[in-house]
């Protein structure tokens, strides 16, 4: 029921503003900026997405030190931009017409803009949202946001499948003349989450040794991306006995039935690991990862998080969405990646199986990096 409303929300709005953008189309107009500008950029994907587009906020501030930078984020991501030092003003996206009437005035009230970026999002509402701004100065990139038709300025990308997520996002910055020599992902722990979050190991005993964490899952979408349990139980019997770490298995409260399949593989015995499924908020995953040597991790937003707080990353990549686009990106020698093969005439993403990926292989890589 609820995606069948979704559905139908998603045509009235394409309706009501296709007919909009008739009467009044979008205008691509010079845009032109100076340190009293004010941009505003809508990020509003999941936690992979909205961490992917932090570049673009490090791009603009580096570029244009003084301008305002306003950010649009769902608000089950808005601690994503929180802990986003580029970011002066936050304003939250939900679902529904009273939301979308008062979030169309809270961004009235605080323009006038002079650029509004069109990130990441396949809701429809915020190309609405831009589009009663001021279409002929929003960006946008066909390829990453449904009705690009409402946007005065598409910035086409005729290779965005050999192409990386920051590449991509990075290229509606430089169509405005922004750019960055860091092009990494940012978020920012704070000293109180640190502290909180050592208190917390404090408690469950945990030792001095180096930290492994190991992210067993994302989610019930496209779960094909998953390495299969029994995997990880290796890996962490390789670990145990190969590597001087503190192992811990981390996953959101979705994950908790692959966790007790994995407590299945070690039932008798002590466990060498430390069980935080479900028992974490996104911050305090943020704080451990930071405080972690090495994190392993299929394509998550837990993957891109580890990416964003500097921890070293061995990242298990299904050949769907090859690391040449989701993997690590201009972070040196830091990562690893340990990609499924495609094989011949594949066209979905079960016609290869994560299965095929040993827990030797993930241990190799994850030695080249401890």
């Amino acid at each position: 029921m609820a995606s069948l409303l979704s559905r139908l929300s998603a045509s009235a709005y394409e309706t009501i503003f296709r007919a909009k953008a008739r009467r009044r189309p979008p205008k691509g107009r010079v845009i032109v900026l100076s340190p009293r500008s004010r941009i505003l950029c809508f990020t509003c994907a999941g936690i992979g997405d909205t961490l992917t587009d932090s570049v673009v906020f490090r791009a603009l501030r580096e570029t244009f030190p003084e301008v305002h930078l306003g950010a649009v984020v769902h608000r089950r991501r808005r601690l994503l931009v929180e802990h986003n030092p580029c970011v002066n003003q936050i304003f939250l996206f939900e679902k529904g017409p009273l939301a979308f009437r008062r979030l169309a005035k809270e961004l009235r009230d605080a323009g006038p803009w002079d650029a509004i970026l069109q990130l990441r999002g396949n809701d429809p509402e915020p190309r609405c949202l831009s589009y009663l701004l001021d279409p002929d100065i929003t960006v946008s990139t066909p390829n990453m946001t449904r009705m690009s038709w409402l946007c005065g300025h598409q910035v086409e990308q005729p290779d965005w499948d050999e192409t990386h997520g920051v590449e991509q996002t990075l290229r509606l910055a430089r169509h405005i003349g922004a750019d960055t020599i860091h092009p990494q992902l940012v978020y920012a722990v704070t000293d109180d989450e640190r502290a909180r979050l050592e208190e917390t190991l404090r408690r469950m005993l945990v030792g001095k040794h180096p930290r492994l964490v190991l992210q067993i899952g994302g989610g019930r979408r496209a779960s094909w991306r998953d390495w299969p349990i029994e995997r990880y139980a290796e890996l962490i019997k390789m670990c145990h006995s190969g590597l001087t770490a503190e192992i811990f298995v981390l996953g959101g409260e979705d994950q908790i039935k692959r966790r007790e399949e994995l407590d299945h593989h070690f039932r008798g015995e002590t466990k060498p690991y430390f069980d935080l499924v479900g028992k974490l908020s996104l911050a305090d995953s943020a704080a451990l990862l930071a405080s972690a040597r090495t994190l392993v991790s299929t394509d998550t937003g837990i993957m891109h998080l580890g990416f964003a707080v500097g921890t070293r990353v061995v990242a298990i990549i299904h050949c769907n969405n090859p690391a040449s686009r989701v993997g690590p990106y201009a972070y040196g020698d830091r990562h690893r990646v340990v990609q499924l093969p495609r094989p011949a005439n594949y066209r979905v993403p079960a016609d290869a199986s994560m299965a095929d990926i040993s827990a030797d292989e993930v241990y190799q890589a994850l030695k080249e990096v401890w």
